[in-house]
């Protein structure tokens, strides 16, 4: 239903105008939700259940955090930290950019190319305008899908990483090879080859790893499963990647 909803609001309404109240808009909806069987990881919100989309994620009504940012998010602030680090993100949702930025880091820059995300700079995944060694946390969620020359980018990527420095990746992953053709190239069939638009590829984890080890990390798979009762609505079997630089 909701998906419904926000498409044939997509037709009606101006786009300038959605973006503009955004944050309205989602207080609305969020009233409809309120309860305390779930909460939010990100903005705390509590309520009666999450808004379910069709491709299974549960999405919060109050920030529009996706089950991916909500794991990152409990990731960081039990396991890696925020504090006195200086973090690139690339792609950054805005509910959890903000949450980072509030969370004390040593200086923080939000990183988009397409212009599909709120960021502080453009920046090209593939020549990166950073020095050797100026980050000690990269954050790397669902964009090599969408790099054609992912190999330049993880080079990249381990170059602006400090030694001892940490990269955060996640990708759409599938088992066995990973599929990709550079003969397909049209929106549509990159949707039904890939399962999205923009995506030139689908990783599998194997393969994702052995091109980070050959960019010089040091690479960790950790798989995390929902917690009993999924409070936080979080999604089962996912992947993170940690590539550590030596």
């Amino acid at each position: 239903m909701y998906e419904k909803v926000k498409k044939i609001v997509k037709k009606i309404v101006p786009k300038g105008w959605v973006r503009g109240n955004t944050q309205t808009l989602r207080k609305i909806v969020a009233a409809f939700y309120t309860g305390s069987s779930y909460e939010c990881g990100i903005c705390h919100f509590q309520m009666s259940r999450f808004i379910l989309l069709e491709n299974g994620n549960k999405l919060c009504p109050k920030c529009g955090s996706l089950p991916r940012s909500r794991r990152l998010c409990s990731v960081m602030q039990s396991e890696v930290g925020i504090q006195n680090k200086a973090i690139l993100h690339f792609s950054p949702p805005k509910s959890l950019s903000e949450r980072i930025k509030k969370a004390g880091p040593l200086s923080y820059i939000s990183a988009d190319y397409s212009g599909e995300f709120p960021a502080s700079e453009k920046i090209d995944i593939t020549s990166i305008d950073k020095s050797d060694e100026s980050f000690d946390l990269i954050i790397c969620f669902h964009v090599l899908e969408h790099v054609l020359d992912d190999e330049q980018a993880m080079r990249e990527l381990h170059r602006i990483t400090k030694k001892g420095g940490l990269c955060l990746i996640q990708t759409p992953f599938k088992e066995g090879n990973t599929y990709e053709d550079a003969s397909i190239i049209l929106p549509e069939e990159r949707r039904i080859h890939f399962g999205q638009e923009d995506h030139v590829r689908i990783y599998s984890v194997q393969d994702l790893m052995k091109k980070l080890i050959a960019a010089g990390f040091n690479v960790v798979e950790r798989i995390f499963e929902a917690n009993e009762g999924n409070r936080m609505g979080f999604s089962n079997n996912e992947t993170i990647l940690f590539a550590y630089k030596k």
